[in-house]
């Protein structure tokens, strides 16, 4: 089985130039924690839940709301987001690239054909099929 075979193909992305607002509604509309970033459909990053959480200012490190909301609208996510991931191909094996999630402890891994974001494979999405194997 190939990561192909597994992988999300319609993939929710964003640009370097959006903000965390962006980023954040993106996250929470669509029920995800990885959102991969492309210049052109070319991937050049991910954020992940994690970079947003470190990046929103808190009430409980003293962050008023004018201080919130003018981080969130400031921010963009070029800023923040991890450069050059580490990706997998559509004919990687599966095997392998579960392996890459487990040993690296990544959430999601882009999937790459070239340097063109092609979709994404994550470890929520692998537990799942494992949940259904385990059905049968």
């Amino acid at each position: 089985m190939k990561v192909a075979d597994r992988m999300i193909k319609d993939v929710v992305t964003l640009g370097e130039n959006a903000t965390l607002r962006d980023a954040l509604l993106a996250v929470q509309k669509n029920h995800i924690r990885h959102v991969p970033i492309v210049d052109g459909g070319k991937l050049v990053g991910i954020v992940t839940d994690r970079d947003l959480k470190r990046a929103t200012p808190s009430p409980f490190s003293g962050a008023d709301r004018e201080t919130f909301e003018r981080v969130v609208d400031s921010t963009r996510v070029g800023q923040i987001m991890t450069r050059n991931p580490y990706t997998v191909t559509p004919s990687t094996p599966l095997r392998d690239a579960v392996k890459v999630l487990h040993d690296r402890k990544f959430g999601a891994l882009p999937v790459v054909d070239g340097d063109r974001l092609v979709g994404i494979l994550t470890a929520t999405d692998m537990l799942q099929d494992l949940y259904e194997l385990l059905q049968d």
